[in-house]
């Protein structure tokens, strides 16, 4: 489904190809649509929030790497983590 607003300022529904003018949907299809839009704004919210979980765990895998490779590196780093949180 798009959306999209018409040259006269009115909301076009584009479904399949074929367009509606958002005014002249039955009031199920008007709450289907506002339910289609939720979903979309909920999905977009979530890929954020993936998104935002994947720089976390790029860090925990890059402080894995560091720990396995050089774990004094790694140790001395995690004693200045705790000495700035003191």
């Amino acid at each position: 489904m798009e959306s999209r607003v018409a040259s006269s300022n009115e909301p076009i529904i584009t479904l399949a190809g074929k367009e509606y003018p958002y005014e002249e949907l039955s009031d199920p299809a008007k709450q289907l649509v506002a339910a289609i839009r939720a979903s979309e704004e909920e999905m977009k919210s979530i890929r954020n929030q993936l998104a935002l979980m994947d720089v976390g765990r790029r860090a925990l895998v890059a402080q894995l790497r560091l720990a396995v490779e050089n774990p004094e590196a790694f140790q001395r780093l995690q004693n200045s983590e705790a000495s700035q949180e003191a």
